[in-house]
C-alpha cells in the first residue's frame, strides 16, 4: 500500500513538472512573437509620399548673369540680309513694305529705343519702332518665310527647345532651374551692367518670337 502511494506521488510530481515546463515554453514563444510584430502607426499619421520625397532631386544652382550667353540683338540679321536695327529703306527692300504704321502717341509705352517721338511699324506680326528713317525691332515674330541669324546661330520657327539648349546652354539651364520651358533670357550686350535683355519665347516646344526687352 505504501509503495502504491509513493508511485502515485511520483507520477503527480512528474505531471506537475511537465505542465510547468510547457507553460514556461508557451510564455517565452509569446514574448518572442510579440517582439517580431511591427506595430503600425495610427492611420492619421500615414500619408503618401510626394514626388519630391520619393525621388532624389537634381541639385539646382543659379547661373550668374555674367555666365548667360549674349544675343547681339541689334546686329542680328533677318533672312541673313538686313539687321534688326536698320533704315526703313533697307528693311522694306529686304522684306517688303509695312503692313501698317501706327502712331505711338497716347500709347502706354514702358521703354523705348528712341528718345524722340516714334511710330510702330508692323510687318508679318513683327513690331519695329520707327523714328524718322530709323527702325529698331521691338519684337520679331517667326513665320514660315523668315529667319534670324546672330553670329553662327540661325533661328527659325522650327527651332526647338533642345536646339536652343545647344546654342545657349547656360540660359536654358537657368530657365529650367526656374521651372520654365516657354522662355529663356539672354544678355543683349557684353556689358554686364546693361539691364536690357533678349527673350526667346516658345510654344509647344518651338520658337515663336524674340523680344528686345527694355525695362521701364
Amino acid at each position: 500500500m505504501r509503495k502504491i502511494r509513493y508511485r502515485l506521488y511520483e507520477e503527480r510530481k512528474y505531471l506537475f513538472t511537465m505542465a510547468l515546463l510547457l507553460l514556461t515554453a508557451c510564455r517565452q514563444n509569446s514574448i518572442e512573437e510579440a517582439d517580431n510584430i511591427a506595430v503600425a502607426a495610427p492611420s492619421e499619421n500615414i500619408r503618401p509620399l510626394t514626388d519630391e520625397e520619393d525621388s532624389l532631386q537634381e541639385i539646382r544652382r543659379n547661373i550668374s548673369w555674367e555666365q548667360i550667353e549674349v544675343f547681339p540683338f541689334a546686329q542680328a540679321l533677318i533672312n541673313n540680309k538686313v539687321p534688326l536695327f536698320t533704315t526703313r529703306q533697307r528693311l522694306e527692300a529686304a522684306i517688303g513694305a509695312a503692313d501698317s504704321i501706327v502712331s505711338a502717341n497716347g500709347e502706354d509705352v514702358c521703354g523705348s529705343q528712341f528718345e524722340e517721338d516714334f511710330d510702330f511699324f508692323y510687318k508679318d506680326g513683327s513690331t519695329f519702332e520707327h523714328c524718322k528713317d530709323s527702325l529698331a525691332c521691338e519684337e520679331f515674330v517667326f513665320t514660315d518665310n523668315n529667319s534670324l541669324t546672330a553670329g553662327k546661330v540661325t533661328l527659325t520657327r522650327n527651332t526647338t527647345w533642345e536646339d536652343v539648349k545647344r546654342f545657349y546652354p547656360n540660359a536654358v539651364l537657368q530657365a529650367e532651374n526656374e521651372g520654365k520651358k516657354d522662355m529663356i533670357i539672354l544678355r543683349d550686350s557684353y556689358n554686364k551692367d546693361n539691364d536690357s535683355s533678349v527673350q526667346l519665347h516658345f510654344e509647344n516646344g518651338r520658337l515663336v518670337r524674340v523680344v528686345n526687352f527694355i525695362p521701364c
